[in-house]
C-alpha cells in the first residue's frame, strides 16, 4: 500500500514522529507528504532526509493561503520550490476550495495559481496534485489543457464529475471519506481502477473510532472498504492502488504490498 497524501509535518505528531513512521513502515511501502507553504516544506524535506527510502515530498500552496498572496509571494513561492525541486516527485497540493471561499476575487485568485501551477508542473515534467473541494468543475476548466499526470485528492465529489475527472484520464485520491459517503461508494465503482489511489490526508479524517488523528498505517481501513466495494479482495486492491500510485508519482517498487490477510 502506498498513502497518497499526508501532512506528517503537522505538529499533531510533534512527539511521536518516528513511531508514527515506523507503524507505517509495517503497512506501506511509501507515504507522500504533501507540503502547503514554504515553512511545511522544509519540514517535509527534513522527515524525508531522515526516511529518504520511505518519504516522498509534493510542494505547492493550500487553497486557504492561496487567495492572499501577491504577485511576489507567488514568484518568490515558485522560487522555493525550483530550488529544491529535485527532491520533490509532484507539484501540489493546490486548486480550488470554494467551500471555505465565497469570495469571485479570492476564488478566481486560487483559479489563477491552479494555472500557474499547471504551467509550472508541465515545465518541470512534474504530475500535479489538485485540491478542489466543492470546486471541482471550476478546476477541470483549468486542466482541460494539462500534458500531465493530474490527481484529485481526497475526492468527494458527486458520481457524475467523478466520470469527467475520470474522462480526462486524471486521477482520483480517496480516504475515509468513503467509508461513510454512500453517492462516494458508488462513483468509486464506476471510474477504471487504474485510475484510483488512496490516502489518509493524515492527520485529518481518521478512520478509526477512538483515535481522532489520522496516520498512514491507518490507511489498512480505507483499502478494505474500497475492495468490497470494488468487490476484489484487499490484496489485490492494495497492488492496484500502489502500482497506480508508483505510475502517478513515478515512484520505484521498493518492496511488495503489504500481506493483507483477513485476521482472526
Amino acid at each position: 500500500m502506498i498513502d497518497a497524501h499526508t501532512h506528517l509535518y503537522s505538529e499533531k505528531y510533534r512527539h511521536d514522529m518516528e513511531q508514527v513512521i515506523q507503524r507505517g513502515r509495517e503497512q506501506l511501502e511509501a507515504v507522500v507528504v504533501s507540503a502547503v507553504d514554504s515553512d511545511s516544506l522544509a519540514k517535509s524535506l527534513d522527515i524525508q532526509r531522515r526516511h529518504p527510502d520511505f518519504i516522498h515530498v509534493t510542494a505547492g500552496i493550500h487553497p486557504n493561503k492561496a487567495a492572499g498572496l501577491t504577485v511576489e509571494d507567488r514568484r518568490n513561492l515558485w522560487e522555493n520550490i525550483d530550488r529544491v525541486r529535485h527532491r520533490i516527485i509532484a507539484v501540489g497540493e493546490v486548486g480550488p476550495d470554494f467551500h471555505h471561499t465565497r469570495d469571485p476575487r479570492s476564488r478566481r485568485r486560487q483559479l489563477d495559481l491552479l494555472d500557474e501551477a499547471l504551467n509550472k508542473a508541465q515545465a518541470w515534467n512534474l504530475p500535479l496534485v489538485v485540491h478542489a473541494r466543492r470546486a471541482e468543475a471550476a478546476a477541470l476548466e483549468v486542466l482541460s489543457r494539462s500534458r500531465i499526470p493530474v490527481m484529485f485528492h481526497c475526492f468527494a465529489g458527486s458520481k457524475p464529475m467523478a466520470a469527467k475527472i475520470a474522462a480526462h484520464g486524471f486521477y482520483l485520491s480517496f480516504s475515509a471519506i468513503l467509508l461513510f459517503n454512500a453517492e462516494l461508494q458508488e462513483a468509486v465503482t464506476t471510474i477504471p481502477c487504474e485510475l484510483i489511489l488512496t490516502e489518509t490526508d493524515s492527520p485529518a479524517l481518521s478512520p478509526r473510532q477512538g483515535h481522532p488523528r489520522n496516520e498512514p498505517a491507518y490507511l489498512e481501513t480505507i483499502v478494505w472498504r474500497l475492495a468490497k466495494l470494488l468487490k476484489d479482495t484487499p490484496q489485490k486492491t492494495a497492488q492496484i492502488t500502489a502500482a497506480n500510485a508508483r505510475r502517478f508519482y513515478g515512484l520505484s517498487n521498493h518492496k511488495l504490498p503489504v500481506d493483507l490477510a483477513p485476521k482472526n
